[in-house]
Order: structure tokens, then sequence, then C-alpha cells
């Protein structure tokens, strides 16, 4: 069975972030030099994004509507790791970019209802402003918001490119 070009490209969005989160652990040594055992608590949405391409295959609407739900919940959780001067609050942006582009027009409300949840959960967050459970030294703070800022503006302009072909 072939998906259709929405679902399709969420699951491309899915194997990537499945891919690449692994090794989120040794970026933050790399640029950071610390806070690793920290980093590998975002492991907890692995289980998650990788089953996303399994539940495509027979829910379709239900993976895509999944995929910026489980990146939402990854940033809240990474957000009150890190804080919120990690940076890491930006990876709501490809979260509410996959909200809005992943439905048809005759799902339209559902592409509203998930962007506006993103949005009241960034909100929330932001507000809360959650200092994170390690303690940062200014200049390993400063280097991992540089990775997360460039790491979720890069999800983001894949996901457009993605979803741009798929429209």
């Amino acid at each position: 069975m072939t998906a259709d070009p929405l679902t399709s490209a969420s699951v491309t969005i899915a194997w990537v972030v499945t891919l690449n989160k692994p090794f989120y652990p040794l970026y933050v040594w790399w640029v950071a030099g610390s806070g690793v055992w920290t980093s590998m608590f975002t492991w907890v949405a692995l289980p998650a994004f990788a089953a996303l391409p399994y539940i495509a295959r027979r829910w379709p609407l239900a993976a895509r509507a999944g995929l910026p739900l489980v990146g939402m919940a990854d940033t809240a959780l990474s957000t009150e790791l890190f804080g919120q001067s990690s940076g890491v609050e930006a990876f709501f942006v490809p979260c509410a970019a996959l909200a809005s582009l992943s439905f048809t027009a005759a799902e339209a409300w559902t592409a509203r209802a998930l962007t506006v949840v993103v949005f009241v959960v960034f909100v929330a967050m932001h507000l809360a402003a959650p200092a994170g459970l390690y303690p940062w030294p200014p200049s390993e703070v400063a280097a991992l918001s540089k990775l997360n800022l460039l790491s979720a503006a890069s999800l983001t302009a894949f996901v457009g490119l993605r979803f741009a072909s798929a429209r």
C-alpha cells in the first residue's frame, strides 16, 4: 500500500528524527562538554518517533497527528531537562510547522487544533521558564543554545522542503 504524500512526508520526518535522536548526547558532549547523562533522558521519546512509520501503515491520520504531538512532548521534556536558556524551546517551531502542514484541506480543523495545542504548550513552558535539571555553566549553555537553535532551524527547513514536494 502506497501512503498518501502527506503521510509519506510525515514518515520521512519521523525517520530523520528517529535516526538522529541517538546521537544527541554526542552533540551535547561535543559542543558543551558536559550534561551528557542528562541528555540521554531525551531518548525517552525515541520509541514513539520510531513507532510512527509503522502506525502510518494502518492509521495515516494518527501518524500525521502523532508526529507534532510526540515532538511537542519531547520538546517540553527537553525544556524541563535543559532549561529555557538552552534554546531547546526552538523545537516547538518545527512542531507547529508539522501541525499545520501535515493535513489536507478536509482536515483543516485537525491542523488548526494541533497548531493551537503546540502554541499553548510552548507559551506555558516559556512562561514557566524552567531552569533545567542540569546546572549548565554559562559558556556551555551558550554553546548548547547555538546547537539547539541551529538544529531546530535545520529541522524546520527540512520540514518545509519535504512538505513542499508533498503538495
